[in-house]
């Protein structure tokens, strides 16, 4: 099971979201929790949408953190993340990051691009990245070298 916790709704991006998610069978069934932004600026909204996500973490599963400071991986480590592991969340902070209780409590910090994207668009490419996965188990054709 994947679980994608966001900040965030991802309006302008859910019917993309929504059309790689269906196309998922049932090994990477994935669960979307969005929780809302936080009025604050700074450290205060950080904190703040920090602890909210914190309530949805569990010691069961392999938490990935999507960072703009983490480690640069391609699908094919991708692939093998999600394969090694039953159970992962993955972790898209609001505009301000997260918590360093969060950093800290992290299996694995990745980073999706040199760039910054706004989290409903890195939402809608994990969600695509994660069907590439299932893609590249089953050598479909939708990933190619």
């Amino acid at each position: 099971m994947i679980k994608i916790i966001s900040i965030g709704q991802s309006n302008d991006y859910q019917a993309n979201i929504n059309d790689y998610a269906k196309r998922l069978k049932n090994q990477y069934k994935i669960t979307f929790i969005d929780i809302e932004n936080s009025k604050s600026k700074n450290i205060e909204c950080r904190n703040i949408e920090s602890e909210k996500i914190l309530k949805h973490l569990d010691n069961k599963s392999y938490i990935i953190l999507l960072d703009e400071i983490g480690k640069p991986i391609n699908n094919l480590e991708l692939n093998k993340t999600i394969n090694i592991h039953n159970n992962i969340t993955f972790i898209i902070g609001g505009s301000y990051g997260v918590s360093e209780k969060i950093k800290k409590s992290v299996n694995l910090t990745i980073k999706i691009s040199d760039l910054i994207f706004p989290h409903e668009i890195v939402k809608l490419i994990l969600t695509e990245q994660i069907y590439r996965s299932q893609c590249i188990n089953e050598n479909h054709p939708y990933h190619h070298i």
